[in-house]
């Protein structure tokens, strides 16, 4: 009796707070087969919002060792993504995009490794890149990718998800429902993010 009402006021605390519900998963990031780092994916609900946050740290050699401090976050109200912003902290230069819905379309400002952009898209997007590590995109055609603020197909292929963002192809690979690995292209090199076990 005492463990279910213990419970029950956990829950209603939660509910009060508007936490209702947190998931997080861990991957490692890695090179060549060696690991590099670690992402940290993290999915909360609240109320009829949902906030995802994709952080990592990777350390590795590209004609000297470069740090990298990554963090995505993306705000869903309902189904319709309404703001994301993405910082990318590195030894050789920092990096930020913001993608924000204001009236009946999104504003964007993206300054990226080789890629500036500062425009309009007028139309909802109810997918981006975060939401791939917590749901597989058995439905969606599209997706708006947070870093780069460009709109991208997402195309079946075999035993994967293929999307091809500013012009990198990155393949997503699912386990029962469950994002297992993504294989990424990246101008500097190219890695791997796995799901931890």
């Amino acid at each position: 009796m005492r463990k279910k009402l213990g419970i029950s006021i956990i829950i209603f605390f939660m509910k009060m707070s508007g936490v209702e519900a947190q998931e997080i998963i861990k991957y490692d990031v890695s090179i060549a087969g060696i690991t590099i780092g670690e992402m940290v994916a993290k999915k909360e609900r609240k109320g009829t919002e949902i906030q995802y946050e994709l952080k990592s740290q990777v350390s590795f050699w590209f004609f000297g060792k470069i740090n990298l401090d990554y963090l995505t976050r993306a705000v869903f109200q309902g189904k319709q993504l309404m703001h994301a912003k993405m910082t990318s902290k590195t030894n050789r230069g920092d990096f930020e995009s913001n993608i924000q819905w204001k009236g009946e379309q999104y504003e964007i400002q993206s300054i990226n490794y080789k890629h500036e952009l500062d425009t309009v898209i007028q139309r909802p997007f109810h997918y981006s890149a975060a939401v791939f590590y917590f749901e597989e995109p058995t439905q969606a055609k599209e997706f708006l990718a947070e870093a780069y603020g460009l709109p991208s197909s997402i195309q079946k292929v075999k035993d994967y998800y293929e999307v091809n963002v500013n012009g990198n192809k990155n393949r997503f690979y699912y386990k029962d429902g469950e994002l297992d690995k993504a294989v990424m292209e990246f101008p500097i090199k190219n890695y791997v993010v796995k799901r931890k076990k």
